[in-house]
């Protein structure tokens, strides 16, 4: 996601990718363990445990490609899918490229959620960031840019075998839902024209009380399909559905990793969609029988 946020750092000599070489892989070898490797990348997952019902939560496409012209070690769109306790979470983040550790910031958003004990998950990761980042040997430009926080959009999708769903979203990234190739809703926004280059962005400084996370929820039925999307591939959706056209026909032809990125790069070639991390989720809801 390129962003825009904040004005030009003087000192952005190095790219985001280097600032994060300096401390996320050397925390390894740090004598203090609180705030090491460990508590921030190797997330204790749970014990899946199956819906105990006649429903499956199928997760039919997931497909991510970057910009043109990075790696996909460069990517800052990032997911994650947990299935239990009679429910399944999946969240979304695409880290603002103008951030230090952007990529980092939005992989905790989404392991934090989706294996979160509790309602209040994100003010102790943004506590475990900030003492992670005080414990950091970064040269002192690096650490100037870091100090100004990282910052990426959010979005979750939580449906329980109840089929009663619900929904969370700070920025752009956004949720389609569609009922027999019928569209059905959009989350959080609803037209092409909202998208821009200041999206709301959840940051590690930022009070988690004072983050406003808009809230959507429903009942599905099963068949539902669930589209989970970065910015730049809901735009174009939108721009279909506002032209009258049926997206939902096309991605439906997408099934394999290869024809979402030579499809992503025909658009971009066309100017029909933005160089930007793409990311495209679908979850379908299936009856066992």
């Amino acid at each position: 996601m390129v962003r825009a946020f904040r004005n030009q750092d003087i000192f952005g000599l190095r790219t985001q990718y280097e600032y994060a070489n300096f401390g996320f892989k050397a925390i390894a070898h740090s004598s203090n363990r609180k705030y090491g490797d460990r508590l921030l990348y190797d997330v204790k997952y749970d014990p899946i445990s199956k819906p105990k019902s006649s429903l499956s939560f199928d997760l039919i496409q997931s497909f991510v490609v970057q910009k043109a012209g990075n790696a996909i070690a460069e990517c800052e769109d990032i997911w994650q899918k947990v299935e239990r306790d009679h429910k399944i979470a999946i969240a979304l983040s695409d880290g603002a490229t103008e951030s230090s550790f952007a990529r980092e910031w939005a992989k905790e958003l989404v392991n934090t959620f989706v294996n979160r004990d509790g309602e209040d998950w994100l003010s102790p990761l943004q506590v475990t960031w900030q003492q992670w980042l005080k414990n950091q040997n970064l040269s002192w430009f690096a650490k100037r840019k870091a100090e100004k926080g990282a910052y990426a959009t959010f979005l979750s999708l939580e449906i329980r075998t109840d089929l009663s769903w619900q929904a969370l979203a700070v920025g752009d990234s956004c949720l389609f839902v569609v009922r027999d190739r019928h569209f059905q809703t959009s989350f959080p926004l609803q037209n092409s024209y909202e998208f821009n280059n200041r999206p709301k962005l959840i940051g590690t400084h930022a009070k988690a009380q004072n983050i406003n996370f808009f809230k959507i929820n429903g009942k599905a039925q099963i068949g539902d399909r669930f589209y989970l999307t970065t910015d730049a591939i809901a735009c174009w959706i939108l721009q279909q559905i506002e032209s009258f056209q049926n997206p939902w026909l096309k991605l439906d032809q997408i099934s394999s990793q290869e024809l979402f990125a030579n499809w992503i790069n025909e658009l971009r070639d066309q100017h029909a969609i933005a160089n930007d991390d793409t990311t495209l989720l679908c979850l379908e809801i299936r009856s066992k029988s």
